[in-house]
């Protein structure tokens, strides 16, 4: 039986961990009580902790003794943990078909394995993402997809806002790049491509492999029916701030932890081109997008 383990890095928020958990435990739970004849995949669940002191590793062991707890040397951040536990799962799980990470600041419903695992057997070499929500508007689609311009970098998000209900069950979508909230990744992905930028990314990784694998001609699908919700209030502050500060501009340019950061838009600008034409006048424009809405919110502050 093809195998597939569920990678989620920690660091440092046993509150966020514990509640999340339990949701991903109960889709297991759900997943394993299915009838053995109807499973096409093994599954297990490997937290990677980054050096933890708040007495996460521990609490898992003791609360879930089923989960494998891997620790790195610490200081790794996300990236880093999340090859740390790919790399784990390669050497130590039999008959790997692939790795599905996701985190641990989500909320899924209890058959979220189960349709995540029939959009896999879909489509077991491409990558698949979940299509995502809140809890607040949990009947709308959040993050369907997204179309975005090779040279312009314009993005439209696709199906945002449109009810759930609307699409068939086993909906699959293309995108133009996908995120870590519940993201399939073939074994022979790793393999030919390797595994995350974790010297360019050491955080927001989850945007690497998917852009630099399309090149290599795997298609991006986001699946509809293995819903993730996303949880906003323990997204990276200054991403979410409506009205920032002189002070806060500067550090959402800088702060690598922020999707504004200039290192970061320079790399997510270089891996979804092809060429350094391309590279120069993508790189400008999505520049260009992210200081339009940073300023918008840095003026807000004087309304």
């Amino acid at each position: 039986m093809a195998h597939l383990s569920i990678i989620i890095p920690i660091y440092n928020r046993l509150n966020i961990t514990r509640e999340g958990l339990v949701y991903i435990q109960a889709a297991m739970d759900e997943y394993n009580s299915q009838p053995q004849e109807t499973k096409k995949y093994s599954v297990d669940l490997i937290i990677v902790d980054d050096g933890s002191t708040d007495g996460s590793p521990e609490w898992i062991n003791e609360n879930y003794p089923d989960v494998t707890v891997v620790k790195t040397p610490g200081n790794l951040w996300w990236t880093g943990s999340a090859n740390f536990g790919i790399q784990y799962a390669i050497d130590n799980r039999r008959d790997l078909l692939g790795i599905i990470m996701q985190n641990d600041d989500v909320v899924v419903e209890k058959d979220w394995l189960i349709t995540m695992a029939e959009a896999i057997d879909k489509q077991p070499r491409a990558i698949i993402g979940c299509a995502t929500t809140t809890l607040e508007q949990k009947n709308e689609i959040q993050f369907g997809g997204t179309i975005s311009h090779p040279w312009f970098a314009r993005t439209v998000f696709k199906n945002k806002n449109k009810k759930r209900a609307d699409f068939p069950k086993g909906h699959l979508e293309s995108s133009f790049y996908l995120s870590g909230r519940g993201l399939y990744i073939p074994l022979c992905v790793f393999k030919e491509i390797g595994l995350f930028d974790d010297k360019n990314f050491k955080h927001r990784g989850d945007i690497d492999i998917p852009l630099r694998a399309k090149k290599a001609g795997y298609k991006l699908l986001v699946a509809y029916d293995p819903i993730v919700y996303e949880l906003p209030q323990h997204t990276f502050g200054l991403d979410i701030k409506k009205k920032i500060t002189t002070k806060e501009l500067y550090h959402a340019m800088v702060d690598f932890r922020s999707s504004y950061s200039l290192g970061y838009i320079y790399h997510y600008s270089k891996i979804a081109t092809n060429n350094a034409l391309q590279f120069a006048v993508f790189f400008f424009c999505n520049f260009s997008f992210h200081m339009k809405a940073l300023l918008a919110r840095y003026f807000k502050q004087y309304v």
